[in-house]
């Protein structure tokens, strides 16, 4: 559909963009600000990255309902005033709990914010704060937005705002401004962004009335029993990144938080690239109607997208893998953070192939599988990160959460095969799941050579396994891009007659 082409063009060249500039930006401020103050301002500033996921489930809510009652005004009327003022109570809500948690874990904490940087970050923190109020109203509009199908505009403003972030960056380093003046950049950025939501909501979507007349309780209520599963879902895995910077802080070196980041910044930046681009499967998922279209939906639809993220992985993951790490290593020249990049991408390969499954159950409203696979993946990594810092010293203990993702993606299939009938062999035939195996132990066995330095030439084992990859996807990789481009190439030759 020309809809969708559309919207995930968008979406993947907002992420293509964003990722592009946050590097950028992370350079610029590693190099500006130093790895110790720069280290802190990431840790913090995670506290308000998880208050952002803390919408009690709303936000996707909002996705679900409008993709599913857009024709009938009055249930979104009721819908939106239901949830709009519950959003206002709960962002203020969250202000003061990320008051508390920060100064009950962190500001006390010497290990990971000195006594000379404490006042400084104190005062970063609020301002960071009321940043964070303002991008949480935002999510409302935003959400509105998405449910009526139109990424397009989401992606255009998050592009926009991203670019103004990374001038704002580049002056702050130039002009040798201090960490503060970084938190105000973002503080006029996310107060941008809500006007322009607000503003295009008035102008373009006036239809829907948000009005307190519209609030019914019962409405709240029904809408909390699906949105309170995908709050813990999203609360689960959010606290996944904030509880890994702290412990590496507080039980391993602060200095090594930011080369954590950049590993995670570079994996989450390919997998995100996919994860954007399909976005589009959880408005399509809310809105099937019977178990007949949900079947040929799982087999048409979601087996083809967990597909073409093998492909994508064996492509960004494994062909493209020497390069990567190539430029991370120009760029940063950190170690650290090429060992810790293969470990993070091991899961991030496995996510990519169940991304459209996990999205599919959302959009079915089948959300309490989703928050128990969630809730395994915080157990396994609050578990197994410090066993790996005490046992063996170091961050080994992140591989458990690749095999607690190995673990959801199973139970996913499973939960399919249950309810609809669709098994694993049909998702091995469809997916070619035999190749992510493949994949993935090319890498396993990229880890352990690099971090035992077991050749003298380290970077020949990255070589081996982009050169493999490239044997293992080489048709499937030229399938997509045929598909991609024929019709572009069609509509060229067609004008040019």
């Amino acid at each position: 559909m020309p809809a969708d082409k559309k919207n995930s063009l968008w979406l993947s060249t907002q992420y293509v963009i964003t990722i592009l500039f946050f590097l950028f930006m992370l350079k610029l401020n590693i190099n500006h600000f130093g790895k110790d103050i720069f280290g802190i301002w990431i840790i913090i500033t995670s506290i308000w990255g998880v208050g952002s996921s803390i919408d009690l489930g709303f936000g996707l809510a909002i996705v679900k309902y409008i993709a599913q009652y857009k024709d009938d005004q009055r249930k979104v009327n009721k819908i939106l005033s239901s949830i709009f003022f519950v959003f206002i109570l709960l962002g203020f809500l969250i202000f003061l709990l990320g008051i508390f948690i920060a100064y009950g874990f962190y500001f006390s904490n010497s290990t990971l914010i000195g006594i000379t940087y404490l006042k400084t970050f104190q005062h970063v923190f609020f301002v960071l704060g009321f940043s964070f109020i303002l991008q949480y109203f935002s999510i409302f509009f935003k959400s509105i937005i998405e449910g009526l199908n139109r990424f397009y505009i989401t992606s255009a403003i998050t592009i926009l705002q991203n670019t103004f972030l990374l001038i704002g960056v580049a002056l702050i380093s130039i002009l040798n401004f201090s960490i503060s003046y970084l938190s105000y950049l973002y503080l006029t950025l996310s107060l941008f962004v809500l006007s322009f939501y607000i503003f295009y909501y008035k102008l373009h979507i006036g239809i829907f009335q948000i009005r307190l007349k519209n609030f019914e309780f019962a409405e709240t209520k029904k809408i909390f029993r699906l949105s309170f599963s995908i709050q813990l879902m999203n609360v689960c895995y959010s606290i996944i990144d904030p509880i890994i910077k702290y412990m590496i802080g507080s039980y391993y070196n602060v200095n090594s938080v930011p080369a954590y980041e950049i590993a995670r910044k570079f994996a989450l930046a390919i997998s995100g690239l996919f994860f954007n681009a399909f976005r589009i499967i959880l408005p399509k998922a809310s809105s099937l109607k019977n178990k007949e279209e949900i079947i040929l939906f799982i087999k048409q639809e979601v087996t083809n997208y967990s597909r073409i993220g093998i492909i994508y992985s064996g492509f960004t993951f494994g062909v493209l893998l020497l390069p990567t790490i190539l430029i991370m290593n120009f760029v940063f020249d950190i170690k650290e953070a090429i060992i810790l990049y293969l470990i993070l991408i091991l899961p991030e390969t496995v996510n990519n192939f169940g991304y459209s499954i996990y999205n599919f159950l959302l959009g079915v409203g089948k959300v309490g599988i989703l928050s128990f696979i969630q809730i395994n993946n915080l157990i396994f990594i609050s578990i197994c990160l410090p066993l790996g810092f005490y046992f063996f010293d170091n961050i080994i203990g992140l591989l458990g959460y690749f095999f607690s993702v190995i673990i959801g993606n199973i139970l996913m299939i499973l939960y399919i095969n249950r309810n609809w009938y669709v098994t694993i062999q049909y998702f091995n035939i469809r997916s070619s799941l035999y190749k992510l195996v493949i994949l993935l132990s090319l890498i396993c066995a990229a880890t352990i050579i690099f971090y035992n330095n077991w050749l003298i030439h380290n970077y020949l084992i990255f070589a081996v396994v982009s050169a493999v990859s490239f044997f293992l996807f080489f048709t499937d990789i030229k399938e997509v891009i045929s598909r991609l481009f024929y019709p572009i190439i069609n509509n060229f030759k067609a004008f040019n007659k």
